[in-house]
Parts: C-alpha cells; structure tokens; sequence
C-alpha cells in the first residue's frame, strides 16, 4: 500500500490518469486541426506526354503544368477563426474534465480517509466486545452474570463483527477507487491516504467566491467558445459561396519542334450548387450553441447554489459539533471500561458505552467527510479559489 497526501495524490493524478489523457488528446486534435487551417493550399504539379501517329507519321506534344488555388481572404480567415474557436472550446473542455475529475479525486482521498476512520472505531469496538465476551464465559461460570447476559454479549459481538468485516470491506473499496484515479496502469497496486483531514476546511470567503464565479467556470467558457466556432462557421460558409480562382500555367513542347508557355484561370460556376444549404445548417448551429450556452449558465448557477447551500448546512451542522467530548481524553468506552473492571458497571451498561461511542464516531467522521467533500464541491462550482482565497488553496486546475 502506498500512502500519499492530497497533493501527491493530484499529483499522480495530472500524471496518470487515463480520462485526463484522453482530454489532452482531444485538445492535441483540436490544435492539430486549428493549425492545419492556417495552412495554403498547395500548388498542383503535372507532366502529360501526347503520342500520335498517322500512316507511319510520328507525332508528340509534352506538356508540362503548374496549378495554384487561390483562397479568397475572408475564406481563409473564417476557416481559421472556426479552427481557433474548436481549439479554444477544446481547451476549456480540457480544464473543465480536470476541474471535474480533480473533486473526484478529492472526493475519493476524503472517502478513504473516512473509511479507515470507521474501521479504526470498528476494530476498538470490536476487540472490547472479544474481550467481554471471553471474560463474561468466566463470570457466567461462576455466577457473578447469568445466562441472559452472557448471550446477549455473544449477540453483540457478532453484530460488531459484521461491522468491522463491512468496514474492512469498505476500505478496500475505497483504495480500489482511489487507486483507479491515480494509477490505472500499475497492476497490483493500492493507494491509501497518509494520514486524517484537518479539523474544519479554511473559510473561503463566500462573497469573494461569487464574485464572477459563472464566468470563472470552464463550461461557460467552452459554451462561449463553441459559439464563436459557430459563428466563423457562418462566416466561413458564405465566404464558400464565392468560387476560389485556380490559375494554370506551364510550358508546351511538340515534337515537330515548336514549344511555348501557356497560361489560364479556372473557376467554378455555381449554377447546381450554391452553397445555400451550408449557411442555413451553420446558421442553426450557431442557434443551438446560443442554446446551449443559456442552457450551461442555467445550470451552473443552480450548481453554484446547491453547492453554497450544501457546504453552508454541512458548516452550521459542523460547528454545533464543534464543542463536544468525542475528542476528549479518556472517552467515553475508555471510563466504562475501567468502571465494569472494578465493578462498578454492569453488562448493559459497558454495551450501551460501546454503542454509543461507536454510533457518535462513526456520525463524526462521516460528517467531517460530508464537510471537507462538500468544501472541495464548492471549489469547483466556484471555478477554483486561488483568484478568491488566495494562492494557497488548492487549483481545481490540477493536471490541465
């Protein structure tokens, strides 16, 4: 097992993981592409030889020809701008995949910690109730419990045992899960975290983070994008519509002995097809990108806000928490441990300690969990915090 912290885990994230590679290849694409666009056609060369013959006469013209299309201005131009538009559109897809993979890297750090958490709690419960029910065989022997007593700890260990052989499977998911992000490809490898989450996230100032939190998001920019790709589109169909100019040129050599330079011009006549069916389809997907940017503003603002809301209850629930004796040493199964040594607790008393100690942990450290995901949801609803809570926080832009 490899233990890492949140950052070496985005670390090995931005290294490895296969959903993000494939991001970058798209964006590699949509680059390639856009390059492409810039580029001018290339010139046309051809040699034709023209044998003829009549009555034992021997004839022959060789020709020797160059062509060259000529691109009107705004063709060019718009093809490129459309280009450039797939690649910025590309590009904020890209930062948006490692926005969104980021908190599920995240999200998955945080599940494992909690796990552990709870098969910690799981296996101290578990090992008082081993414990009890051995020294309860000895008591019940001797008289000092009765039957009923006995069989109700035996009762209660089997149920802690299922417990702890759910947490221990909850464990292993949770690296497997872990692992999956960070390490696809190392067979036989199991990532766990190093160590617990901190007390409470850092306050990250919810009146900053609003302040252009949409415009921040990658989505919107990809939306924004995607709509001036659309509309280079419509620019790039109607320059289409205007034929490009090939200019012909070369030299002629027959064989009786005369030769000569020839020029020429070819251009399309667009009497069948004018192209009007490729401005009417750009025109409707310039409308479906407006469609689906308003579309991508509505939904990241009901993100945002269920985000906010979510890790605002998560706080308050939090802090009402805050203040409480779990932390405090000894706890509460630690007292009633030595109070039923000495006899000064019966049976029911040392199970409901052990109950009540193991359901309050349990709920603690699935709450912290809730708060620190909830914190990291945020952070990405938000468009990152470094612009908003300064350079320390962690970028939703790991791994772009």
């Amino acid at each position: 097992t490899r233990r890492v912290s949140l950052e070496e885990a985005l670390q090995l994230f931005g290294a490895n993981n296969l959903e993000l590679r494939l991001a970058r290849s798209r964006r590699a694409e949509a680059a390639g592409l856009a390059r492409q666009a810039n580029a001018f056609p290339n010139p046309t060369a051809a040699v034709t030889h023209e044998p003829l013959s009549r009555n034992g006469q021997d004839y022959s013209e060789t020709y020797v020809t160059l062509t060259q299309r000529f691109e009107l201005p705004g063709e060019r131009s718009a093809r490129a701008e459309a280009a450039n538009g797939i690649l910025g559109a590309a590009e904020a897809r890209l930062w948006a995949d490692s926005a969104r993979l980021g908190f599920a890297v995240k999200q998955a750090f945080v599940e494992a910690v909690m796990a552990e958490e709870h098969l910690a709690i799981s296996e101290r419960v578990t090992g008082v109730f081993r414990l009890g029910a051995q020294s309860a065989a000895v008591r019940e022997a001797e008289g000092d419990i009765s039957l009923y007593e006995l069989r109700r700890l035996v009762v209660e260990r089997a149920r802690y045992e299922n417990l702890l052989a759910d947490a221990q499977l909850a464990v292993s998911a949770a690296r497997r899960s872990l692992t999956l992000l960070l390490l696809p490809e190392a067979e036989g490898a199991e990532v766990a975290p190093s160590g617990p989450l901190g007390g409470s996230p850092p306050d990250p100032g919810l009146d900053g983070v609003l302040e252009g939190a949409v415009s921040r998001r990658p989505e919107v920019a990809a939306s924004r994008a995607e709509v001036e790709a659309a509309l280079a589109g419509v620019r790039l169909a109607r320059a289409e519509r205007i034929p490009d100019i090939t200019a012909i040129g070369g030299a002629k050599r027959q064989s009786d002995g005369f030769r000569g330079l020839f020029l020429g011009l070819s251009v399309p006549l667009p009497l069948f097809d004018r192209g009007g069916g490729a401005v009417e389809a750009t025109e409707a997907q310039v409308r479906s990108a407006e469609e689906r940017l308003a579309l991508t503003l509505r939904q990241v603002e009901n993100d945002l806000r269920g985000a906010i809301e979510s890790y605002q209850s998560l706080r308050r629930r939090s802090e009402l928490l805050g203040e409480n004796l779990l932390d405090e040493e000894p706890d509460l199964l630690q007292i009633a441990q030595v109070a039923y040594d000495a006899g000064e607790m019966d049976l029911v008393q040392l199970l409901d300690a052990a109950e009540a100690l193991w359901g309050a942990r349990t709920a603690q450290a699935r709450l912290k969990a809730d708060l620190w995901t909830a914190y990291y949801d945020l952070e990405r609803a938000a468009g990152g915090f470094d612009s908003a809570a300064g350079s320390g926080t962690t970028s939703t832009e790991i791994g772009r």
